[in-house]
């Protein structure tokens, strides 16, 4: 993707993607960009730890001599949100200052006070129990922060900011509705101003995307498939007269990385849809953009 002011547009590899920025620009919340350009410490403001998702920390208290003595601290029972056998527990919590945000299988988020477990906060996502297109279990892999906010995208395809204080909603933006077969379970990336989510769904036949928010408004900044449409470059490795592209797969649902000293961005596409009978969609790769 090339960055035009607060613009990315993406260029594309098969099943690797990439973004890539000019000249940077007055940072929406320094704090929060300066962290993630660093390696992690005390805080944990992204999924992966900082941009490049390295999951590495700098701190030293834990080591191979001492990790046999660690031990409970405290438990918190998060008043049985995301307790069932349809749900999964697979979001890194995030931590500031002190403070550990949790979210939940069922899009539910916690604030903690990481010392003593407290609940501070707790924003309970009231998403459709009957919601029929997750494929694999209900999850939520992580949050993202910037600018005071928390993002999270929903099962319902919703991407949602709360504030971090007190845990209210300042905005929700649907970037797909489930119905069609579109669900969000990837933590969102947060940076320099912008939320960037991509799209689950591969099973059901859609197409796959990355979506960029503004995170102050919630407002769609721009949409990005990762399949080519009729008469975009790769579009005539699909066979003429069919919509397979519209419905090929390809959904991003892990975490983009990004390196704002080199300019780009990096994400994977999942699977094509759907896997096993490639006869559905016919045609060079389920990806076949650059």
């Amino acid at each position: 993707m090339r960055y035009h002011g607060h613009r990315l547009v993406p260029i594309l590899t098969t099943l690797s993607f990439l973004v890539t920025l000019a000249a940077p620009v007055s940072a929406a919340d320094p704090e929060i960009d300066r962290l993630l350009r660093s390696p992690a410490g005390k805080d944990w403001v992204t999924n992966g730890g900082n941009l490049t998702n390295q999951r590495y920390s700098t701190l030293k208290q834990i080591d191979g001599t001492n990790v046999k003595e660690l031990k409970g601290a405290w438990m918190t029972r998060l008043k049985g949100s995301g307790f069932g056998g349809k749900y999964s527990f697979e979001g890194s919590p995030l931590v500031k200052d002190g403070i550990m945000y949790v979210v939940t299988g069922n899009d539910d988020v916690f604030a903690l006070n990481a010392k003593t477990g407290e609940i501070l906060w707790e924003y309970w996502s009231g998403i459709d129990q009957k919601i029929s297109t997750v494929c694999c279990g209900w999850v939520n892999r992580g949050l993202a922060m910037g600018e005071g906010l928390l993002f999270l995208g929903q099962l319902d395809a919703n991407v949602v900011a709360l504030d971090m204080k007190t845990g209210k909603v300042a905005w929700k933006t649907p970037i797909e509705k489930w119905e069609n077969g579109y669900t969000i379970t990837s933590a969102p990336l947060y940076y320099d101003g912008i939320v960037y989510s991509g799209l689950s769904g591969g099973e059901f036949g859609v197409r796959g995307r990355l979506t960029a928010l503004n995170a102050k408004s919630g407002e769609v900044l721009w949409r990005w498939y990762t399949l080519p449409g009729p008469g975009e470059f790769g579009s005539n490795t699909w066979p003429p007269g069919t919509d397979h592209a519209m419905r090929g797969g390809a959904t991003i649902w892990n975490t983009p990385a990004l390196d704002p000293d080199l300019g780009l961005v990096y994400f994977v596409a999942g699977n094509c849809g759907p896997d096993y009978d490639g006869s559905m969609r016919e045609g060079t790769t389920c990806s076949a953009r650059r």
